[in-house]
């Protein structure tokens, strides 16, 4: 069993839809699957969902499934044939599907025409067209191409600076959710957010669709949200900083602090964060990662983040069981690093999002479990709440999750540090037994035992003892 702290969460697609693949990925390092909802029809990402948890029941693992919703992306219109733009050249975005003469292309997204205004730009295509809006119509935005090229069909847009003014989900979205929530998703990650108000949104649907309880993870992609990270880390039940839209909305110059900033943030709450997009890129076609991409992924692990995330090296790329392994061995090498300078800084435990009696437990196991050296803290846990504490005090020693129920030890695949088994019962000789008999603790090593408001033993409501396995 792996001793890596920082988890690896690894994107499905044409290139990860074999059973065999998976199964490949998750052997090589994956702790969590992402189906990305902004590509692929439901049912396609359902036979991935099932396959993962086949696979992972096939080889004795628990495996996390994220859903990722696609958000209200802004796109352009078909094109009966691609637009050459020159700078200098007039674009007109219309409303509507179909563009009515040369050099106009239609835009269905009805608030980018009530959101922007003469002098903002438009970055079109990943930010490979640049266009500067010179006036502003009914359903029509005049603008001059700043940086020119090749326009296509449904190509993304994006409005920096500017808060576009749209509901935090799109009708499909909630679709999407429903379809998700059908299929058993483990957390739902939802786009675009810019507001707390955002994410409560969505804990609402979630409610209304009848899984009160499943994590939203706030995506952070836009300038308002980073602005307002304090209020939507305080909301949500996990972050992810997605720098392939941050870097589109804001200087690219400036992500590298962006993405300090949000992980210090959510670890001061004890909220799990993780790190997105173009973390080994190259690996799409190449067999290694280039150097900067290596640093780059080592850094994340550097600043706490719970988790990295893989996305089109392993829903398209040509190497996805290597590219998993590469990342694994790197955030172990970067760990072992950082255990010969110390783990990552404890951050202020007043920050952290507990009670106080649940706090002082969990504190009180990890001083334990370093006085004791012990190996292991073995938290047993009905909802995951033990476990997630233990985690944002960053202890020394491993961090396993007992838990009666898979749903709880699903969940917890994107939480740093944190093994989950599931056990039969939540009694210490259950416990014991099911630890040994899987290998997950040595025999005859020390350990830390600690439960809050769960029954172990003794009918006391929280528990804490070093035992000897």
């Amino acid at each position: 069993m792996t001793t890596r702290r920082t988890r690896i969460l690894a994107t499905l697609g044409p290139a990860t839809s074999a059973p065999s693949t998976i199964g490949e990925i998750i052997l090589a390092g994956a702790d969590a699957v992402r189906l990305n909802f902004s590509h692929g029809a439901s049912d396609v990402h359902a036979a991935s969902c099932a396959m993962a948890r086949a696979e992972a029941a096939r080889l004795g693992r628990t495996i996390t499934v994220m859903q990722d919703l696609g958000g209200p992306k802004i796109r352009t219109g078909r094109l009966a044939q691609p637009i050459v733009l020159s700078a200098n050249d007039t674009l007109r975005i219309v409303f509507g599907q179909t563009p009515d003469g040369p050099g106009v292309v239609g835009c269905t997204f009805a608030p980018l025409f009530t959101s922007v205004a003469p002098g903002q730009r438009l970055l079109i295509d990943d930010g490979r067209l640049e266009v500067g809006v010179t006036d502003v119509k009914a359903g029509e935005l005049v603008t001059r191409v700043i940086a020119g090229g090749v326009l296509d069909s449904r190509k993304g847009m994006h409005v920096p600076g500017s808060a576009v003014h749209t509901p935090a989900m799109t009708e499909k979205d909630h679709q999407d959710l429903r379809a998700g929530i059908a299929m058993s998703v483990d957390a739902v990650a939802l786009s675009f957010v810019q507001s707390p108000e955002d994410v409560l949104t969505a804990k609402e649907a979630v409610r209304a669709a009848g899984a009160a309880g499943l994590p939203v993870i706030a995506k952070i992609e836009r300038p308002r949200a980073v602005e307002r990270i304090r209020e939507i880390v305080d909301v949500s039940d996990g972050i992810m900083v997605a720098r392939g839209d941050l870097g589109i909305e804001l200087p690219l110059e400036t992500v590298p602090a962006v993405q300090k900033l949000v992980i210090r943030e959510a670890r001061r709450r004890g909220v799990p964060v993780i790190v997105a997009t173009e973390v080994l890129e190259s690996m799409r076609s190449a067999l290694r990662p280039t150097r900067a991409e290596v640093t780059d992924a080592a850094h994340a692990v550097d600043e706490g983040a719970d988790a990295i995330m893989l996305s089109g090296e392993t829903a398209v790329g040509q190497h996805p069981v290597r590219t998993v392994a590469t990342l694994a061995a790197i955030i172990g090498e970067a760990e072992r690093a950082l255990a010969r300078e110390g783990l990552p800084d404890r951050l202020p435990a007043d920050d952290v999002r507990a009670t106080r009696h649940g706090l002082a437990l969990c504190e009180a196991a990890v001083a334990l479990a370093a006085r004791a050296g012990a190996s292991a803290i073995i938290a047993v846990t009905k909802a995951g709440m033990t476990p997630r504490l233990l985690s944002a005090l960053r202890p020394s020693a491993r961090i396993i999750a007992a838990t009666a129920s898979p749903q709880t030890a699903a969940r917890l695949g994107l939480v740093w540090g944190v093994t989950a088994v599931v056990t039969e019962a939540a009694t210490l000789a259950a416990v014991r037994e099911t630890l040994l008999g899987r290998a997950l603790v040595p025999a005859g090593s020390t350990v830390v035992f600690v439960a809050m408001h769960t029954r172990l033993e003794r009918d006391a409501s929280s528990y804490l003892t070093v035992e000897q396995m």
